[in-house]
């Protein structure tokens, strides 16, 4: 894998299309929070190992009491 690849998601809110920086094996398998660029809901992103050294992006959404600031 790449030291920094640019991943690309659609937000499962309002459909826009957001970037997410993925910075090596570091970050693999450790959830991140961002907010989508156009509904500014926070969403938990979580980097994998997908098939032939792919990287699948796990969205999920994250209840406002359990935002990590």
């Amino acid at each position: 894998m790449q030291s920094d690849d640019a991943l690309e998601y659609m937000c499962p809110y309002c459909g826009t299309i957001n970037n997410f920086l993925l910075k090596g094996v570091r970050d693999m398998y450790r959830e991140k929070q961002e907010a989508c660029s156009n509904c500014n809901r926070i969403l938990s992103l979580t980097p994998a190992e997908g098939i032939g050294g792919s990287v699948n992006l796990i969205i999920d959404a994250v209840d406002s009491d359990k935002v990590i600031n």
